[in-house]
């Protein structure tokens, strides 16, 4: 059978069972054994017959239980001398010694097993605990949480040999792009934020991928199916629960603590006053104000006697702070720690 699926066609096939017919034959008569047996196994249309007895009619594939491959014919077994239940026992049969050693996985070998299983909901893990890290300021544990995730989901991929370092640089970098878009552009371009969630994804699906010796780089069938599958499964999780925190988070007694709730004193945007209004405020290069909120980077700030939205250059800055004004961009007001 070719590697597509199909059948060889008619001259390759009656070249390959001459091939190993006539391997076989020498391999059985080298051991002693029956000829006729061996090539029946892949040549049906070999017939089997010892004496005045059929042992296999030609027309199909030569078949044989352990009983019927210990039969005695004259004497002397079909194919097997005799039935064992486990490798001690042939070995004191067969008058083999040594010691017999068995292979099976190793410890890292399970622990990838196990990790590759589990792989949709490391990222599930990876996913949300992202999200809340960004979401509720001051609260770490979720970071160490994701950041553990990922890790576990690329050290279990490694060590099934389906990833290699190439994933993980991929993964941090597109990490990286996503944290200056939100650091440095996130009220300007969305270029570095798109670009660093397509290397994020793109590692992560590679990473789950395992390539054989001879494919082409895309694979295609199940190789393909089950990284998508599971790539899937934890991007749909992932927006099933951020879902459900967006609605319930700001209601819990965690969210509250940690949150900006506390510190961050209702008041006007600078977005939601009219224009006239806001132009009243004056607040040109090196005007002062102080910070109501965390500023990480963007957060609430009171100038003279108004609360407006600020953001920072990237820097974070803690509430009660003395800030400038460094520049507007219409209504977008960029500050900084005052000197």
């Amino acid at each position: 059978m070719l590697p597509t699926g199909e059948d060889l066609p008619l001259t390759q096939r009656e070249k390959t069972i001459s091939y190993w017919s006539a391997l076989i034959r020498s391999s059985a008569m080298k051991n002693g054994h029956n000829p006729d047996v061996g090539e029946a196994f892949m040549n049906k249309e070999k017939e089997v017959k010892i004496g005045d007895r059929v042992i296999h009619p030609k027309g199909t594939l030569l078949t044989l239980n352990a009983q019927e491959a210990t039969e005695k014919f004259n004497g002397k077994p079909l194919l097997a001398d005799g039935i064992v239940d486990s490798v001690v026992d042939l070995m004191q049969k067969a008058g083999l010694k040594g010691k017999a050693v068995s292979l099976g996985p190793t410890g890292f070998e399970q622990l990838a097993f196990w990790i590759t299983t589990l792989a949709p909901l490391l990222l599930l893990g990876g996913i949300i605990g992202a999200y809340l890290e960004f979401k509720i300021p001051g609260a770490t544990m979720p970071g160490i949480i994701s950041a553990i995730c990922f890790a576990l989901f690329f050290l279990g991929h490694y060590l099934a040999g389906l990833a290699g370092w190439e994933v993980v640089a991929l993964f941090i970098l597109g990490t990286v792009l996503v944290i200056i878009e939100i650091l440095f552009f996130a009220h300007s371009t969305i270029v570095f934020g798109v670009v660093g969630v397509f290397l994020i994804l793109a590692s992560l699906f590679w990473a789950m991928i395992d390539h054989y010796p001879g494919e082409t780089f895309f694979p295609t069938g199940r190789a393909l199916a089950v990284p998508l599958l599971n790539l899937f499964l934890a991007l749909i999780g992932a927006a099933i629960v951020i879902a459900l925190l967006v609605r319930y988070l700001p209601r819990t007694s965690v969210y509250r603590r940690f949150a900006l709730m506390t510190s961050n004193p209702p008041g006007p945007s600078l977005a939601g006053v009219p224009r006239e209004f806001a132009t009243a405020i004056d607040l040109s290069p090196g005007t002062e104000g102080i910070s109501l909120s965390i500023l990480r980077p963007s957060g609430k700030a009171r100038f003279l006697d108004q609360i407006i939205d600020v953001v920072t250059q990237g820097e974070f800055i803690p509430p009660n702070t003395s800030i400038t004004v460094v520049r507007r961009d219409g209504m977008r007001v960029v500050v900084r720690a005052a000197s």
